[in-house]
């Protein structure tokens, strides 16, 4: 994904949830050119501020590369989210739904 992409995805997010340059600046920690650099493309955003700028879009990093999602995104947002669980026997939960719910899944597509 090339820097205008990216930009085009950070500003359209942020003008879909009503969000001004100047509240994602003070979210973000940047100022409010800073911001309108990064949408146009003009500025670089480093692979370290994505998920500062996803958290204050309220997305996930993987907004960002909707359209080149690859095998090893999905597994990296799957893992991700199992990191968030706040304890072992949570974890263990997830792992059992996540094996119920690929079942499900696989038997509804081998149909």
């Amino acid at each position: 994904m090339d820097t205008k992409d990216l930009g085009r995805r950070i500003k359209d997010r942020r003008e879909s949830i009503r969000m001004t340059q100047e509240t994602l600046a003070d979210r973000t920690r940047r100022d409010q050119r800073s911001i309108s650099e990064y949408e146009a493309g003009k500025r670089r955003l480093s692979a370290i501020d994505l998920p500062v700028f996803a958290k204050a879009l309220e997305v996930s990093v993987l907004y960002f590369f909707e359209s080149d999602i690859s095998d090893h995104d999905f597994d990296a947002a799957l893992l991700e989210q199992f990191s968030r669980l706040p304890t072992n026997q949570a974890k263990e939960t997830a792992i059992e739904m996540l094996r119920l719910f690929t079942d499900a899944i696989k038997s509804h597509y081998s149909d």
